[in-house]
């Protein structure tokens, strides 16, 4: 009975999440046609928002974590085969962070309180809101503890024996983890090169014990800044980074274009756009697999995500090459490989992760990601006409009486075509932000999905759900790689880094052909988003040390995590399109099809460092 309550209570907050962050996107969208219409904007939107968005995006950790929507490693239940004592060491750390949110947020509620702080615009109090966020986070903790109750409920009555072994390796991680914050090595006796490292071994021995990636970086950057530093500075560093992360607009495009794509999918869009792509290209030669391609492209601009590009369309995908005789290994690879672009075609929401937390444009960050976004998918569609051309029996011959079918493909895919011409057009035009960009297209796929014959209730809180858990999500992670970071900075890890890495000691070939490879490895291993946010706290300085860009290094980083999920032995994508082939294709022949893709890949790679100006010519023209 008391689960069954905590259940509906966990959705029924998921839901006014959803809700909530429905209402803020469509406030944007109507301020923005305001604007640009009969210029009467919405006064005081701006600020009334960022307080919103902190109690909507508390709200959505209720769901997260209820949902377990957390990212995390599963390293050490692959090594060992056994991953319930873990999880339940995870949940305990899980259930101590949010309790440490919930005390920070009541004392910056508290500072806003007896400071008497107002809204500029408006005059409204501020601290109402966040004492509301604290209530939120504090029901975000009870929800953990229900769940560590539930993990608990699960292992006795499952775990019969054993309890040593089950326990005994996220045990050792976590004490060796717990040692190393009392060693003096985290002191300022020691260097600043040794409590970095202290630093960085406390964070992967908590990833390995299976904490939430997001909540290891938090508590390692609070337990070093208490180490070194003492209570009252950690209690700013976490009060500072969790209210200007929760309130920060820049990061509130994240859930919102995350919004749009569940709404779009949710509206058909990644019907219409497989449809149209195959209407264009299905009469030539491989051209269902040229089809693909485009069709990924079209659907990562939506919803800025890998996985969910492949997961979407690959089930239709693999369905029509199967039927008109496609070889299994190269119509899995195309789909696996295609998905890859869901993260770097503008707008991408790990793109966005990236310029929060190096604190570059997003708007410039989107313009340069554009031209490399364009020149991966021309590179996949090469490699597929390469392909068919040295091995026709890969695919049938063309149907000879298939016509190109440009206007009907436009016809099919006015929708979202409409929608990322509105999106991008608008950004780079200078017609709205990226915030209001993701906001209006999130009202237009609304109103899409509305006019679309597929508006249900049920399907709507859906896709509100899906938005804000992920959504929330993504906001621990960036919580905790801001407290870490912050960490960091005080520690000296610019000057750690500078006195290793400089231009008359090191080239810096050899230092961006070891990023490369370290990158290529945790794409092929850790979850996109994950591999990013871990390092970016150390590769930054390394990029400043050798004076280049960052919104560069942006793309091509973001480009390298992208191929390491299609990279040997663990490309996150491959198993996912084995996920939807199941036994009819095996691991070895998708991983066999992502081959070609994967050397297109690389030559992008080289071209994409070689030539900066790639990614940086559109930013000096429109930036």
């Amino acid at each position: 009975m008391l689960a069954r309550a905590g259940n509906r209570l966990a959705l029924l907050m998921g839901n006014l999440a959803g809700l909530g962050l429905l209402v803020l996107a469509l406030a944007f969208t109507v301020d923005v046609l305001l604007r640009w219409t009969v210029s009467r904007p919405i006064l005081g939107l701006y600020e009334v928002s960022e307080l919103g968005f902190a109690v909507v995006m508390a709200l959505a950790l209720v769901w997260t974590n209820f949902s377990r929507n957390h990212v995390a490693t599963g390293l050490l239940e692959h090594v060992t085969g056994r991953a319930e004592g873990a999880r339940i060491l995870a949940s305990l750390l899980t259930l101590a962070a949010f309790g440490l949110f919930t005390w920070f947020l009541m004392r910056h509620a508290g500072t806003r309180l007896a400071h008497h702080e107002t809204t500029l615009v408006r005059g409204l109090p501020v601290a109402p809101f966040w004492y509301a966020a604290a209530a939120m986070t504090g029901l975000a903790a009870i929800t953990q503890l229900g769940v560590l109750a539930g993990q608990v409920g699960h292992y006795v009555a499952t775990v019969r024996r054993n309890h040593l072994l089950e326990f005994a390796v996220p045990l050792a991680m976590i004490a060796a983890a717990a040692l190393l914050v009392a060693s003096p090595m985290l002191t300022g006796a020691s260097g600043a090169g040794t409590r970095i490292l202290a630093a960085f071994a406390i964070l992967y021995l908590l990833i390995l014990a299976h904490v939430p990636i997001g909540v290891a970086l938090a508590l390692t950057g609070l337990a070093a800044a208490l180490a070194q530093m003492g209570l009252r500075p950690a209690i700013l560093i976490g009060t500072n980074k969790l209210s200007g992360s929760l309130s920060s607009v820049d990061l509130a495009a994240v859930p919102l274009f995350l919004l749009m794509g569940n709404l779009a999918i949710a509206a058909g869009f990644a019907d219409d756009i497989f449809r149209a792509a195959t209407a264009a290209f299905g009469r030539m030669r491989g051209g269902h697999a040229i089809a693909t391609i485009m069709g990924c492209a079209g659907f990562g601009a939506i919803s800025g995500s890998s996985v969910a590009t492949t997961a979407t369309l690959g089930d239709v995908a693999f369905r029509e090459m199967q039927t008109r005789g496609y070889e299994r290994g190269f119509s899995t690879g195309s789909i696996a490989a295609g998905g890859t672009l869901g993260a770097l075609i503008p707008p991408s929401v790990i793109l966005i992760i990236y310029c929060v937390i190096a604190e570059v444009s997003i708007s410039k960050s989107f313009i340069a990601a554009f031209l490399p976004a364009v020149m991966a998918t021309l590179f996949y569609v090469v490699s597929i006409m390469v392909q068919v051309r040295l091995r026709p029996q890969l695919v049938p011959a063309p149907d000879p009486e298939a016509r190109y079918r440009p206007l009907a493909a436009i016809r099919i895919a006015w929708r979202p075509v409409v929608l990322f011409l509105s999106v991008l057009g608008g950004l780079y035009g200078g017609v709205f932000t990226v915030q209001e960009a993701a906001a209006v297209g999130a009202g237009f796929a609304f109103v899409a999905w509305l006019m679309s014959g597929r508006a249900t209730v049920a399907g709507l809180l859906v896709a509100l759900r899906n938005a804000v858990g992920t959504g929330a999500g993504l906001y621990v992670l960036i919580i905790g790689a801001n407290i870490f970071g912050n960490y960091l900075n005080f520690a000296g890890m610019a000057s750690v880094v500078a006195s290793f890495i400089s231009p008359e000691t090191m080239p810096a070939w050899l230092v961006l052909t070891a990023l490369v490879a370290l990158y290529l490895v945790l794409g092929s291993i850790f979850d996109t988003v994950a591999a990013i946010v871990i390092t970016v706290p150390f590769v930054i300085p390394v990029i400043l040390a050798m004076d280049m860009d960052l919104i560069w290094w942006g793309v091509v980083m973001l480009t390298l995590v992208e191929i390491g999920m299609i990279t040997p032995p663990i490309g996150m994508n491959v198993f996912v399109m084995k996920s939807l082939v199941g036994d009819r294709v095996a691991i070895t022949t998708i991983f066999r099809g992502v081959m070609p893709f994967l050397a297109a890949d690389l030559v992008r790679v080289v071209v994409l460092i070689a030539f900066p100006g790639i990614s940086l010519w559109l930013v000096s023209v429109l930036g």
